[in-house]
C-alpha cells in the first residue's frame, strides 16, 4: 500500500474518531484501559505474594543462606570455629546461630505450646531486622537472664475471648508481664516480658525469643553447636558464590542458598500464583479481543452507508479497511496509556495499603518488562480484532453497503 493512501486511511480514522460520538471514543478507551489494568492487577499481586513470601523468609528465618549440619549429625558443632570462618569468607555480611527448645506457655490460666528460640541479639542485628520490629518495650541484649521478647500472636488481646480466638494465644500479655515456660525437658522457668514484636510473618509473630546466655542456663552447658546458622550475604555479592567459596574452603555442613530452600518448601505455591497470574492474564486478553471486535462490528457496521458510498466515489477497499484499523490502533492506544496510569495509580495506593493477611501483606510487583509486555500483547490483540469486522464490511459489494 502506498504512503499517500496510508495517509489517506489516517486522516479517514482521525477525522471518525474526532468527529464521531465523543462518549463511544472515551467509553472504548476507558474499556481497553480497564482491560489492561485487569492483565496487570492480579498477575502482579500474585507475583507480589510471592516476592512478599521470599522477603519475608529471607528477612526472620534463612537469610540469604542456611547452613545445617552434616549428613547423620544433629547439630553444627564447634560452632565458635565455624562462625570464625563464615564470617571470614569474601561476601560474608554476618553469620549468626539459633538454637531452639520446645516449650510450654502458661499466663494466667492460659496454656500455649510453643518453640523457644535462642539468638545472640547483638550478632542478629546484623542478619536479621527483627529488632526494628518491636511494638512495645524493647530487643534482647547480650547479657539478658530471665527475659523474652515474644510475638504479637503469642501476646494476644485481652478483649477477645479465649474460645473465639482464630489463633492461640496467652490472651493479652503486656511488657513487664511475667510467663512460666515449662521446657519439654522439665525444666520450668519464669520470664518477664521484655518487648512484643510484629512482623506480619505468621510464622515468626508466633515465637518467643531469648539471649543465648539465657538459653545456656536452660540447657545447662555452653552452646558450642547449633541446629542451623543464618548467613547475610553483603550487598553486590550472588548467594551462589558465597555458597562455593564456603564449600571450597573444606566447610563440611550443608549449605543452601535461599532459593534452593524456597524450591524445596514453597517452590510448588509460587509456581501456583504464576500459573494463575498467566490464566487471568490470558482470560482478560479474550475478553479484550472479544469487546474489541463486537465494539469494531458494531461500528462498521452502523457506517456501511458511509463506507458504500466511500468505495462508490472511488475509494479503495485496502484505505478504508486500513482507516477503520487505524482507528482500532488509536483507541487501544490510548486505552493502553490510560491503563498504564491505572494500574501506577492502584500501585502507589497499595504500597502505602496493602492486602494484609496473617500470612503476608500483598502489594502487586510490576515490572517494566511486565508493562511492556502486556502492552504489546494486548495493542496486538486489539489490532487483529479490529481489523477482521473492518476487512469483512470493506469486501462488501457497493450496493448492498448503501442500503445498508
Amino acid at each position: 500500500m502506498a504512503k499517500k493512501e496510508l495517509k489517506v486511511a489516517l486522516f479517514l480514522a482521525w477525522r471518525s474518531l474526532v468527529r464521531g460520538n465523543r462518549s463511544s471514543v472515551l467509553l472504548n478507551v476507558l474499556i481497553i484501559s480497564m482491560v489492561f489494568t485487569n492483565m496487570m492487577f492480579f498477575p502482579a499481586l500474585m507475583s507480589g505474594i510471592g516476592v512478599d513470601i521470599k522477603e519475608q523468609i529471607v528477612a526472620y528465618q534463612t537469610s540469604n543462606i542456611l547452613i545445617e549440619p552434616a549428613k547423620g549429625e544433629r547439630y553444627v558443632t564447634d560452632l565458635d570455629a565455624t562462625l570464625s570462618l563464615v564470617n571470614g569468607m569474601p561476601g560474608v555480611e554476618r553469620a549468626t546461630p539459633h538454637y531452639q527448645e520446645g516449650g510450654l506457655l502458661k499466663f494466667r490460666g492460659r496454656l500455649l505450646g510453643s518453640t523457644i528460640y535462642a539468638i545472640q541479639p547483638r550478632e542478629e542485628k546484623y542478619v536479621s531486622p527483627l529488632y526494628t520490629t518491636m511494638i512495645a518495650g524493647s530487643y534482647l541484649g547480650d547479657g539478658d537472664i530471665g527475659e523474652a521478647i515474644i510475638g504479637e500472636m503469642v501476646a494476644g488481646s485481652p478483649n477477645i475471648p479465649e474460645e473465639e480466638e482464630f489463633n492461640p494465644s496467652l490472651g493479652g500479655v503486656r511488657v513487664g508481664d511475667s510467663i512460666l515456660v515449662e521446657y519439654s525437658s522439665g525444666l520450668q522457668k519464669e520470664y518477664r516480658v521484655k518487648g512484643i514484636f510484629r512482623t506480619g510473618n505468621y510464622d515468626m509473630d508466633n515465637r518467643v525469643f531469648v539471649s543465648w546466655a539465657d538459653m545456656e542456663e536452660v540447657v545447662g552447658e555452653p552452646l558450642n553447636y547449633a541446629p542451623y546458622i543464618t548467613v547475610k550475604v553483603k550487598p553486590g555479592y550472588t548467594e551462589s558464590f558465597v555458597q562455593n567459596e564456603l564449600l571450597q574452603y573444606g566447610l563440611r555442613e550443608k549449605v543452601e542458598t535461599t532459593e534452593e530452600l524456597l524450591n524445596k518448601g514453597i517452590g510448588r505455591a509460587l509456581a501456583s500464583f504464576s500459573i494463575i497470574g498467566l490464566i487471568s492474564m490470558l482470560v482478560s486478553l479474550v475478553i479484550a479481543v472479544v469487546v474489541i471486535f463486537i465494539v469494531i462490528m458494531i461500528k462498521t457496521l452502523n457506517n456501511r452507508k458511509q463506507i458504500g458510498i466511500l468505495k462508490a466515489i472511488g475509494v479503495e477497499k485496502s484505505v478504508i479497511m486500513h482507516s477503520y484499523g487505524f482507528q482500532v490502533i488509536i483507541l487501544s492506544i490510548a486505552g493502553i496509556l490510560v491503563g498504564f496510569l491505572f494500574t501506577g495509580l492502584i500501585v502507589v495506593y497499595m504500597t502505602y495499603y496493602p492486602m494484609v493477611t496473617p500470612e503476608f501483606s500483598a502489594t502487586p510487583y510490576v515490572t517494566p518488562f511486565d508493562l511492556a509486555f502486556n502492552g504489546v500483547v494486548l495493542f496486538v490483540a486489539s489490532v487483529i480484532a479490529g481489523y477482521l469486522p473492518a476487512w469483512k464490511v470493506a469486501r462488501e459489494n457497493i450496493q448492498h453497503a448503501i442500503r445498508g
